[in-house]
């Protein structure tokens, strides 16, 4: 398991619950629909992780509504089952530098929205075909 690896599975996993639970607190409403649109179905979402712009990890995220069951390492294969769109397949594009500065940042507990429109010019969503 590469240092990369541990990170994702570390600290990015526990740190998303973290945020989901801040949201289903704080807009009970906004969580209860996206989870509810979401359960149900084998949902995976798919991340990328680059240094210096070449590709340093590849993850698969299992998904239980919008909460994460399971994660693949070495993997990108993503696939939400829309109920208008059907099967798409994101998949976000992000700098290890990045994700170690969301990690760090404390105004993800204060000001969850505010916080995640900083780093939202770092993030690039791509599509599998």
């Amino acid at each position: 398991m590469t240092d990369t690896d541990q990170l994702i599975k570390e600290k990015v996993l526990p740190f998303r619950e973290k945020m989901i639970g801040i949201i289903k607190e704080k807009h009970p409403y906004m969580y209860s629909v996206a989870n509810s649109v979401l359960a149900g179905r084998k949902n995976k979402a798919g991340l990328q992780v680059t240094q210096e712009g070449q590709v340093i990890g590849e993850y698969t995220f299992h998904l239980d509504g919008i909460h994460i069951q399971s994660v693949e390492c070495g993997k990108l294969d993503s696939g939400i089952h829309h109920p208008f769109l059907g099967l798409v397949k994101p998949y976000g594009v992000l700098e290890r530098s990045t994700i170690e500065q969301m990690l760090e940042d404390e105004g993800f507990t204060s000001e969850l929205f505010g916080t995640i429109v900083k780093y939202l010019p770092g993030v690039t969503i791509k599509f599998l075909r």
